[in-house]
């Protein structure tokens, strides 16, 4: 037998519902479905009467939910933080840490400045304690020390004047007279910068030695003026000025005043262990 060459469709009712390849002469369109009836997830139509099973919706595992709930947590988490991150920035940007604003509250339990804390403030005066009696004593022994090596410069300058060995010596010994007595000038000033209110009659003491040095003061620039005198003079032949008899009148007051200071104070440097000075140790 032959083949046929007749056109062939896809019927989806041949077989039984199978489906199957039909010539199209034996195809016709296909019924409306029954009421009733069901549509197959194949796309066909059956009726109530199919003894077939409904294919029903497989279910979705519990897993596959429990993790889709983890993941929508996870991500509004994530959500939560950055954006509590983005609101917080612009504040710490404000302040940045250690920065004076973030100390401008007192810290809980901070204690106010102690005493020695508020000490440190005053002023090194303030802070100083009053010298002793022996400090204030040592201080004055001091000056008398300088003024002792002052006291051999004048000596020796009044010699060169009356030696009259050169002019260049008299008119030397005339600067060194003068510059004595800016000396004895200072010491009258620093003493009078030192308290003896410690020693006992150190204020008496203090007056005695301050007459002392301002007669001496007087004496050196005396006989400096001594010294411009005897410009031009020879060796053995020095004149004896007015200036020469204000400096011999001014020493013998300062010799006075020595002695009452010598009196007032020989106690005062036993008593805090100073060495012992005279006339010609002052």
């Amino acid at each position: 037998m032959g083949e046929s060459h007749e056109p062939m469709r896809w019927d989806e009712r041949a077989r039984g519902g199978a489906g199957g390849w039909v010539r199209m002469a034996d195809s016709s369109p296909p019924p409306d479905p029954p009421p009733g009836g069901h549509r197959t997830p194949q796309g066909g139509d059956r009726s109530d009467n199919d003894p077939r099973p409904v294919p029903q919706p497989r279910p979705v595992p519990g897993k596959f939910i429990l993790f889709a709930l983890a993941g929508g947590l996870a991500v509004a988490a994530v959500i939560l933080i950055v954006s509590h991150y983005v609101r917080s920035a612009p504040a710490q940007a404000d302040h940045p840490v250690g920065s004076a604003s973030s100390w401008s509250e007192p810290r809980t339990g901070a204690r106010p400045p102690s005493a020695s804390a508020s000490a440190e403030t005053r002023s090194p005066s303030s802070q100083e304690t009053p010298a002793t009696a022996e400090d204030q004593a040592r201080a004055v022994d001091a000056l008398l020390e300088r003024s002792r090596a002052d006291r051999e410069k004048v000596l020796a300058a009044v010699s060169a004047v009356e030696a009259c060995d050169s002019p260049a010596s008299v008119t030397e010994a005339g600067e060194a007279l003068n510059a004595a007595a800016v000396r004895r000038e200072d010491l009258v000033t620093r003493l009078g910068e030192l308290s003896l209110d410690q020693v006992d009659s150190g204020p008496l003491a203090a007056d005695s030695l301050r007459a002392a040095w301002r007669h001496s003061a007087d004496a050196d620039r005396a006989f400096a003026g001594w010294a411009d005198d005897a410009d031009g003079c020879a060796p053995g032949d020095v004149p004896r000025t007015d200036s020469y008899r204000r400096g011999v009148e001014s020493s013998d007051l300062a010799t006075a005043a020595k002695e009452e200071f010598l009196s007032a104070w020989s106690p005062i440097a036993s008593r805090y262990g100073l060495p012992e000075r005279d006339r010609t140790r002052i």
